[in-house]
């Protein structure tokens, strides 16, 4: 059976029909996937009094393992049962659930050291003040040595100072006596503070708001900053609203204590972090810049969105297995899928000009950078597994329901469409500058590694010899040159609004000087 990845413990009473064989059919599906469970008698005796009594069913306290997050993780645990109920054929059904918080505490840690170097107190104060100051000196580098590990056992303990200072003293072998000259000193700095730090999984859960927060007073204050009337004052409203919950959160950050230091040291991050989006701190962007922009403010929330999306649909792979057949998967059909990527942009290009494919042709490092930017619009879609991961993570959705298949894949295929139809305009666009470049003389665009570029052109024969294709060779004035392919020399005939193609020897190509398009063409000799 594939591993799965079981992060939550929920209580469930679980009531099994069916009689032995469906009672024992039910247990062994639980110790395949290691629930612990208790049996509480048929139904309506023992724990069950209440209920109306039957034989043929029987009520189990199961300890369902979950997936994801502590909150909803009781729908997880009703929607797992019932999976199970139906893959397996057993009549059975949740009847009440209650997510166990098994949250750990986070104890202070010491390293424990040698006490035999510190000097020996004297019986009498010392008369004499070179006496003293010796003492002294002792006592500060003996202090001094410690703090720097000099006289470490190599031995961690952890808890309060006073259980630190026994559990320092216990032996390593299992008949040894309680040690003395031994001590403790802190490794995370704790020893004196009168703060209680929350537990572990609280902790974590309260410095992702505080990460989530600070996104969200970041792309606030430039909004506002880049908003005015009526809509300034709205946005600076939301911005102080989203400071002053970042400062009650920065005080919650203790179960007790240090209340005043977590929301000094919070607002002063936050503030940082708005002035410097704002551009006016030391550290903000360069001088007479008006900080960041709104798409940059709003891209932020946007990309951190998908990271931790995607972060969750690993974690959450990598212990279900599919990330055995996932990953190669990925690999072998993402080489072809990668090299056809790479050709579209300049296929499209060439097919808004009406170009043949060999006379206007990219190196490989250009199709990898065209497909580069395709990739880039096609990672909206990587929205949809990011939101479907959240959505698990904090059972929001079930597992294979329809009705959120069915959302996630409409909305996957729209912003395909809608990645697509933006990847499409490039080509289409580069392709109109180039047009207006060559009616206005200009130095025309290039596009992904395709360079075109003012060229004179003189016939090597005599005009009723020309042989083109798409117009009439005018001489005397200088056409854009994409390249030369077999067919010959591809260029842009502003005249008949589309490509000309000259074989390559019937005409010599001359640059043009710094006047590019309104140049004129010396004659042929």
């Amino acid at each position: 059976m594939a591993r799965v990845r079981r992060e939550q413990r929920v209580w469930t009473l679980v009531e099994v029909r069916g009689g032995p064989a469906g009672w024992a059919a039910a247990e062994e599906v639980w110790t395949r996937h290691s629930w612990n469970y208790r049996d509480e008698g048929t139904l309506g005796t023992g724990l069950t009094s209440g209920l109306s009594a039957d034989p043929t069913r029987k009520a189990f306290r199961v300890e369902v393992r979950t997936p994801g997050a502590l909150s909803r993780a009781e729908n997880e645990a009703e929607w797992l049962v019932m999976s199970l109920a139906r893959t397996h054929a057993i009549e059975m059904y949740p009847r009440k659930q209650a997510a166990l918080d098994r949250d750990r505490e986070v104890l202070a840690r010491w390293r424990v050291h040698t006490t035999e170097h510190r000097p020996v107190r004297p019986d009498l104060e010392l008369s004499s003040r070179p006496e003293r100051w010796a003492l002294w000196w002792h006592r500060t580098t003996a202090r001094w040595s410690e703090r720097l590990g000099r006289y470490d056992t190599g031995e961690i303990v952890s808890g309060p100072k006073d259980e630190a200072s026994v559990l320092a003293r216990i032996g390593r072998e299992p008949d040894e006596e309680l040690r003395a000259g031994v001590d403790v000193r802190p490794l995370d700095g704790r020893d004196g503070s009168r703060a209680v730090l929350r537990r572990e999984e609280d902790q974590d859960r309260r410095l992702r708001w505080l990460a989530v927060g600070l996104i969200t007073t970041e792309t606030l204050t430039v909004l506002a900053g880049s908003s005015d009337g009526a809509l300034f004052w709205v946005w600076a409203v939301c911005t102080a609203a989203a400071f002053c919950v970042m400062v009650t959160m920065g005080g919650r950050l203790h179960r007790t204590g240090g209340e005043a230091a977590g929301r000094v040291v919070v607002a002063c991050v936050t503030l940082f972090v708005m002035v410097t989006a704002l551009g006016w701190g030391p550290f903000g962007l360069s001088s007479g810049d008006s900080g960041m922009t709104r798409g940059q403010a709003l891209l932020g929330p946007l990309f951190l969105f998908v990271g931790v999306g995607i972060g969750l649909l690993a974690r959450r792979w990598a212990g279900n297995g599919p990330i055995v057949w996932v990953g190669p998967a990925v690999l072998t059909v993402s080489i072809p899928v990668l090299a056809v990527l790479g050709k579209i942009l300049h296929w499209a290009y060439r097919d808004e000009l009406d170009l043949e494919a060999d006379g206007a042709e990219a190196s490989g490092l250009w199709e990898a950078a065209s497909a580069l930017k395709l990739l880039t619009l096609l990672s909206m879609f990587l929205l949809v597994p990011a939101a479907w991961a959240v959505a698990r993570h904090y059972h929001l959705v079930r597992s294979g329901g329809r009705t959120a298949a069915l959302g996630f894949g409409l909305t996957a295929l729209i912003l395909v469409l809608e990645a697509g139809m933006l990847g499409l305009q490039s080509p289409k666009h580069a392709a109109d500058a180039l047009k207006r470049a060559a009616v206005d003389g200009r130095t025309p665009p290039p596009y992904f590694g395709i360079e075109p570029e003012w060229m004179c052109l003189q016939p090597t024969v005599s005009r009723s010899e020309l042989n083109t294709k798409g117009g009439v060779l005018r001489p005397e004035r200088p056409y854009i040159v994409f390249g030369e392919g077999q067919g010959g020399v591809v260029v842009w005939n502003v005249a008949a609004d589309g490509a000309m193609t000259i074989p390559s020897d019937q005409v010599r190509t001359v640059p043009v000087g710094k006047g590019e398009g309104k140049t004129a063409c010396p004659k042929a000799e």
